[in-house]
């Protein structure tokens, strides 16, 4: 009986080993796949490193406003606290967010942007890899997104000037105009 417990403990420690090697491989994959699409996007690659500003530079990149950082983060936070029911609505949350952040990015990249949002929402790191690692997709830092993602998405207009959005509320700006007529805040 003491043989056979000895074997399962043995076994079980090798299988934690295993997969914790695994799991670490894959992540230093996905951070220099993310600091290669750092490098895409004009981004110093070394902010792959770092846990929860990776975040927030790639919310940058995509051009979303800063507040979905705090929902990108959210579903962790709470599973740290252990707030039981709260954690998942703020994970479904992060999912929201990382559809709008590769909604965004790919439109960037001249892809299309619904099928990376979807699978961006899923696999994030996936999607990551394919396209940090990818030499087919380049970053284009001239298209103008909304900082909204799709929700403050319009039909490409026709005009050849680029629609521009207000970086304090994200609604669309008319052209010419000098201060945003919703919040007032100064356009750049």
């Amino acid at each position: 009986m003491d043989d056979a417990f000895g074997v399962l403990a043995t076994t079980s420690i090798g299988l934690i080993v295993f997969f914790g090697i695994i799991a670490i491989a894959f992540y230093v994959v996905y951070v220099i796949a993310l600091a290669k699409l750092f490098k895409k996007a004009g981004e110093d690659g070394w902010k792959a490193i770092i846990p929860f500003y990776n975040v927030f530079v790639l919310i940058q990149i995509a051009g979303l406003n800063w507040w979905y950082f705090l929902i990108a983060i959210s579903g962790t936070i709470c599973t740290i606290a252990k707030i039981d029911g709260l954690n998942y609505i703020c994970n479904l949350a992060g999912m929201a967010v990382n559809f709008f952040v590769f909604y965004n990015i790919a439109k960037k990249m001249k892809q299309q942007p619904v099928g990376y949002g979807v699978a961006g929402a899923l696999v994030a790191p996936i999607i990551t890899m394919i396209l940090g690692f990818s030499g087919k997709y380049t970053f284009d830092p001239s298209v103008q997104v909304s900082p909204n993602g799709p929700i403050g998405d319009t039909k490409e207009s026709t005009s050849n000037e680029p629609e521009k959005y207000c970086l304090g509320c994200g609604c669309k700006l008319k052209a010419g105009t000098k201060f945003c007529e919703k919040c007032g805040k100064e356009v750049k």
